[in-house]
């Protein structure tokens, strides 16, 4: 199953500079472990960021990859649409992993929806 992740354009940016994608692990908000955050959920997934309690400007641009079945899930109810990894999570371009990286409204549009 694909994972998502959803960031910023500073965040994308950051990145993408290298060929191996590094998802820093940090602290979000609230009462969540420290770790670097993904989703089943594609872009186009209705209501994405109430389901995922992001705000809007943190799902502007979006990376793709497949695997992640060792990522953990959130504790709660979310768990089904959130997982992690305690430590940086990295996606290396010679695994072939690596799917898309950039504007989640591009994505979108690359399989024939609507932004």
């Amino acid at each position: 199953m694909n994972k998502y992740h959803y960031t910023t354009p500073s965040g994308h940016k950051a990145i993408s500079s290298q060929p191996d994608w590094k998802f820093r692990a940090s602290k979000p908000p609230g009462p969540h472990p420290i770790g670097a955050y993904f989703t089943p959920l594609p872009p186009n997934t209705p209501r994405l960021c109430s389901k995922l309690l992001i705000p809007r400007e943190k799902v502007e641009f979006v990376f793709e990859f497949t695997g992640g079945e060792e990522l953990l899930p959130i504790e709660g109810g979310r768990g089904q649409h959130i997982v992690y990894s305690p430590v940086d999570y990295i996606v290396a371009r010679a695994d072939g992993r690596q799917s898309y990286s950039g504007r989640s409204e591009n994505h979108i549009l690359a399989a024939g929806g609507e932004p």
